[in-house]
């Protein structure tokens, strides 16, 4: 394993952190206030004991299985967050008109005596 020096190696894992921990933002906001950060801390207990067992491949790796959950967890969850009131809103929507067309039709049938 190769060592850099001790303030390098401290700088790129606190790096590692701040850039994980502004990725987070890429999760559903509810997950991210809930676990948010535990999630860092989890991350940065897995980055310090990676990179203290097998250096900069080590780092790697962790960075790889974290990119591989932003892309299959945290991004679907996001876009399905996003999803939720576009659906509400056209459900909504399709209802009133549903509604609106209810009604004209009951008027319409009620009307028909009334000499109009």
């Amino acid at each position: 394993m190769t060592h850099v020096n001790g303030n390098s190696v401290s700088a790129m894992l606190e790096l590692s952190r701040k850039v994980y921990a502004t990725s987070l933002v890429l999760y559903p906001n509810e997950l991210r206030r809930e676990f948010g950060a535990e999630m860092v801390e989890v991350f940065d207990e897995q980055v310090s004991e990676a990179y203290s067992r097998s250096g900069f491949p080590g780092l790697l790796r962790v960075w790889c299985s974290a990119t591989r959950e932003f892309v299959t967890i945290a991004l679907p969850g996001r876009l399905a967050e996003r999803m939720v009131p576009i659906v509400a809103v056209t459900a909504a929507l399709a209802l009133m008109a549903s509604f609106a067309g209810y009604i004209g039709y009951v008027m319409e049938t009620a009307c028909r005596g009334c000499g109009h």
